[in-house]
């Protein structure tokens, strides 16, 4: 013979519990108005219902078909609000951008605790739990993305103390330390600067020092009625013997434009990352160039530019990082 126990709910038993309280007051248990423990009741009495068959597929099924729909509802919010903010600027856009994905988040809180009503949990704790959620996830955010993505540089390899990068804001610098919230980088120009993990992460860096090498380079102006293979090969000599210059790969020497009746010849040399070692490698590859060219009988024509990191000024020759592009 089979019984059939009658349902339970969270008042059914706070009801019991204040009718054998010698005060009658469900307040005197200690338990009774904790919010923790009323979801531990919740929890308590959907089991309790799960063991006697009480809830059955049809139950899941709803609370299933209940959050499938709030999955689509919010996806087809998000959309509608993304839309309307493509006709915005600025600030606008973004306010717009973060009220769509509140809209999306509230949306998906809001199914799961339909579908966990469905299955018997009080609706009551469980929006007060989901309300301090959001307000821990709102005030904790930017020191979570923050100590997530100084996690992510960090087992991604991609920077380390010590490296020479390069920041799309801040310039050159080397990374100092990476800590919880901030990446530390000493600029060039002698600034600290603390950057969020962040923002470290969403911009675009270059890091010289991953490779182990750097190339930079200079330009040097001749007339046309040179000999230019002379010129060239007395150039490749120089570099060959310059200490602060890498042998492999070798210094290249070529033509690269032609300015009136001056024809512009680069050097390209490798040296190490630093930016000690790029100054290193440029004044003496510069020096044994003029000098090696001066002995040969060679002249040099023009006006150059120099530009070695971010400053810049008047020389003989024209020296800069190399970018790659001719």
């Amino acid at each position: 013979m089979s019984v059939c126990l009658p349902e339970l709910s969270v008042s059914a038993i706070r009801a019991i519990q204040a009718f054998q309280s010698p005060t009658g007051d469900p307040s005197s248990e200690d338990s009774g108005g904790d919010l923790v423990s009323d979801v531990g009741t919740e929890i308590k009495v959907t089991l309790d219902r799960w063991s006697v068959g009480q809830l059955g597929v049809s139950d899941f099924l709803a609370a299933a078909a209940v959050v499938a729909t709030g999955f689509v509802v919010a996806w087809v919010l998000r959309r509608l609000i993304q839309r309307g903010a493509r006709r915005m600027t600025g600030a606008a856009r973004t306010a717009i951008g973060t009220l769509g994905k509140l809209v999306g988040v509230s949306v998906h809180l809001l199914a799961a605790a339909l579908a966990l009503e469905i299955l018997g949990f009080s609706l009551g704790p469980i929006l007060i739990l989901i309300l301090i959620a959001i307000l821990a996830i709102l005030l904790l955010r930017p020191m979570i993305t923050n100590l997530s993505s100084g996690l992510l540089l960090q087992l991604r390899g991609a920077l380390d103390a010590g490296d020479l990068v390069l920041t799309t804001r801040d310039g050159l610098g080397v990374v100092q330390e990476i800590t919880a919230r901030t990446t530390v980088i000493d600029t060039s120009d002698g600034r600290r600067i603390h950057v969020p993990n962040s923002s470290v992460l969403n911009d675009v860096i270059v890091n010289y020092t991953s490779l182990g090498r750097r190339r930079s380079s200079f330009e040097v102006m001749v007339r046309y009625d040179e000999n230019l293979d002379r010129v060239m090969s007395t150039m490749r000599l120089a570099l060959a013997r310059t200490d602060e210059v890498h042998t492999d790969p070798e210094p290249e020497v070529q033509v690269v434009r032609v300015v009136g009746k001056l024809v512009v010849i680069r050097a390209l040399v490798w040296h190490p990352p630093s930016q000690e070692a790029q100054r290193a490698a440029l004044d003496a590859g510069i020096r044994n160039v003029l000098t090696d060219l001066a002995s040969s009988g060679i002249a040099l024509e023009g006006p150059t530019l120099v530009e070695v990191d971010s400053g810049a000024s008047a020389s003989p020759t024209s020296a800069r990082e190399d970018t790659g592009t001719i």
